[in-house]
């Protein structure tokens, strides 16, 4: 498969100069639109906000597969010195959804205009990515039953993995994401006389204790997870005990089992401990991203083999401790997330996603687009495994 990479390489750097932050995707989703017209491939926007969804339908079948890029930026200043840099203060695509955006919009006309395949190709651009959680609203906004899907495929690009290798595995890749916070509410009064006062940091610090040891007494120990304390606050002065102190962290874990287990667990072990002081509490725990679970891994690594061959595919890594809303997806199509690695060089030093110095690498646009139109080969051609029927 042959994708045109000078002019895919300007159109993602085109997309790197108009970076745009969750459901602000404007210009970026009129450019898309733009191309999608340009290949005659028909599309609906406005979905979940900003997103924009693409349909490619041949033969008779009604089965139809999900592919999905996320479109938005993050609110850095960007440092790469490039001449394509961000043309918008404060904003920089440090993440690679613009190349993302391309490597899908390359597969499009791919599908388009040189494959012949039965059923639906549906191409989601997604808004939100960064923490605005877009999927799920998409989701919200009438995604799957507008257009219904049998499996969906996300990925994404990994700058610390080789150019041409992929990581591609069952089971959980990434966590969940979970907040939560403790009202301690004690009774102020002066410093000198503690007797006569509750005091809730003294009460705050016992439960940030007693949460810390959720993991060692209540949890499976092959359960990894982490439970984070990462914000207390309270009082106004060395010698006034104040009435309230509030502590704030965070829930990742890889099942809803262990979400429901820790939720559970703070909520007893604030309330005992406020009990006990006597003092009372107020405990809210937020969902915010569900665990990534893979399924249906077969067909996504018979496509990346096409692409990179049997030794680019890394099945044996350690699942992230971070979390994509690529599972809200999840959780209502079956699918697979996968990681592309574009590290050029080796040797060189790894510039992370996320900072201010990073930048997709172009050469990775070809494969990408690859993966994408050898996944939908792969479900919808003549020559579908038994796996994908």
């Amino acid at each position: 498969m042959k994708v045109d990479l000078e002019y895919y390489t300007h159109l993602r750097r085109e997309l790197h100069q108009i970076p745009e932050l969750c459901y602000e995707e404007h210009k970026t989703s009129e450019r898309v639109a733009q191309e999608l017209e340009r290949y005659g491939i028909p599309f609906e926007r406005g979905i979940g906000g900003t997103g924009v969804v693409a349909w490619i339908e041949k033969g008779s079948s009604s089965r139809s597969i999900g592919l999905r890029a996320d479109m938005d930026a993050l609110p850095i200043d960007e440092e790469t010195g490039v001449p394509y840099a961000s043309r918008h203060s404060g904003k920089m695509h440090a993440c690679g959804h613009d190349g993302h955006s391309t490597m899908l919009l390359a597969a499009a006309k791919y599908l388009k205009e040189e494959v012949e395949f039965d059923g639906r190709a549906i191409l989601v651009f997604q808004p939100a990515e960064e923490g605005g959680a877009g999927a799920q609203k998409m989701i919200e906004d009438g995604l799957f039953e507008r257009f219904p899907m049998d499996r969906i495929y996300g990925m994404h690009n990994r700058p610390s993995l080789p150019l041409g290798k992929m990581l591609i595995k069952e089971g959980p890749v990434m966590t969940s994401v979970d907040t939560w916070s403790v009202r301690v509410i004690g009774r102020s009064g002066h410093s000198s006389q503690p007797h006569h006062t509750i005091n809730p940091i003294v009460v705050a610090s016992h439960i940030v204790l007693g949460i810390k040891e959720i993991s060692a007494i209540s949890i499976d120990p092959a359960q990894a997870h982490v439970i984070t304390v990462a914000k207390m606050e309270s009082g106004v002065a060395f010698n006034v005990i104040p009435d309230e102190c509030r502590i704030e962290g965070s829930v990742r874990a890889f099942s809803p089992e262990v979400q429901d287990l820790i939720e559970k667990r703070i909520r007893e072990v604030a309330q005992g401990i406020a009990t006990a002081f006597g003092a009372r509490v107020e405990v809210e725990y937020r969902r915010k991203y569900p665990p990534t679970i893979n399924t249906h891994t077969e067909t996504a690594i018979r496509a990346a083999e096409q692409c990179v061959g049997k030794e680019g595919i890394i099945h044996d890594f350690p699942s992230s401790m971070g979390s994509e809303d690529f599972s809200f997806f999840l959780r209502h199509v079956p699918g697979c997330y996968v990681w592309l690695g574009i590290k050029k060089n080796p040797e060189a030093e790894t510039i992370p996603l996320h900072s201010s110095r990073y930048d997709f690498n172009d050469e990775a646009i070809g494969i990408g687009a690859c993966y994408w139109v050898k996944l939908i080969e792969e479900e919808l051609g003549s020559q579908r495994g038994e796996e994908s029927r």
